[in-house]
């Protein structure tokens, strides 16, 4: 179980599937400039899921990840991306996404590489900036003390 994404949207001009994930992007096949109201939720969902896998399962990229929308790709792509960020904190943003970039399949977004790699850059700083602010929300819960399955505690 996980947060999954809940970002969708298509470009009006060229109905290329992307994610605006900051104000002022332009699309990245026919270069449309977005509005302020097209702008994807896609970094706090990042955030969100992230926390979440981190806190439950004690790493941020799982080793099984079903994408249903596009916004589910974007989180498998930056898991990758912050995984490598916890490890190397002392590299910059860019170093990171961009070590990540090479390992990703990207399948039909490899032409869009560049707006791939922002995104990575926005998601680790936007990782950074909330693990610096609330670390204690991105420690793993503790396990259980007595195994639970079903209905029934297991005594031991």
């Amino acid at each position: 179980m996980t947060i999954k994404s809940l970002s969708e949207f298509l470009c009006p001009a060229c109905q290329l599937p992307w994610l605006p994930f900051a104000p002022g992007l332009s699309c990245p096949r026919c270069g449309q400039p977005t509005d302020a109201s097209d702008v994807s939720a896609i970094v706090s969902e990042t955030l969100e899921s992230a926390r979440f896998n981190k806190r439950l399962y004690g790493k941020i990229a799982l080793d099984f990840w079903i994408p249903h929308r596009l916004g589910d790709r974007y989180l498998e792509w930056s898991f990758a991306a912050l995984d490598a960020a916890e490890r190397n904190p002392a590299s910059s943003a860019e170093d990171v996404a961009v070590s990540a970039l090479v390992t990703l399949d990207l399948e039909e977004f490899g032409a869009y590489r560049q707006h791939v790699f922002s995104f990575l850059v926005a998601a680790i700083e936007a990782y950074r900036t909330d693990v610096a602010a609330h670390p204690e929300t991105w420690q793993k819960l503790p396990e259980p003390e007595k195994p639970f399955f079903g209905r029934k505690i297991i005594e031991e």
